[in-house]
């Protein structure tokens, strides 16, 4: 039996979480997919991955070109790109850039145990979630220490507790 390393398992759990959120998403998420023809593959792919409505697409092209710049310094990038390539298009069956946003999505998730999908979910979940306009969409105000820590910004400014009187 083959041994199970928690950061795969880690990794493939949270990939795999993401693509069922994503099977599941709605319309108007969907929606957000439809204009990937614009998109350059890795920004298309980034969509897939991390689709939210209320993003613009700048913000997956800046962090497509993140992800890019980063990988670029890595020895096996450009085999990793041609094997990827070729995944996609042959999980999908025609080339992945005519898919629909459901066809891109199951090739997608048909090859997320390659090296290529770890690689490239790892370096855009990171870009992707550090990028200021995501965190607008998902609640985060940023960094603290600039305003003096959460002691004074952020700590008490729950309102999903009762008031209480000391």
């Amino acid at each position: 039996m083959a041994k199970i390393v928690r950061r795969d398992f880690m990794l493939t759990g949270i990939a795999l979480a993401g693509l069922a959120a994503l099977a599941g998403c709605s319309g108007e998420e969907q929606a957000t997919q439809e204009g990937l023809e614009d998109f350059d593959a890795l920004a298309a792919l980034i969509v897939v991955l991390f689709p939210h409505k209320n993003i613009n697409a700048s913000v997956y092209e800046e962090v497509s070109e993140l992800v890019r710049a980063q990988l670029s310094a890595r020895e096996d990038w450009a085999r990793l790109q041609q094997e990827g390539r070729a995944a996609l298009d042959a999980a999908a069956g025609a080339p992945w850039e005519s898919l629909d946003a459901e066809a891109r999505v199951n090739a997608a998730e048909a090859i997320s145990k390659t090296q290529f999908f770890k690689t490239i979910y790892q370096a855009a979940l990171f870009e992707f979630y550090s990028h200021p306009a995501v965190w607008a969409l998902v609640g985060y105000p940023g960094a603290s220490a600039e305003e003096g820590g959460y002691l004074y910004r952020g700590f008490d400014d729950i309102d999903w507790l009762p008031e209480t009187t000391p």
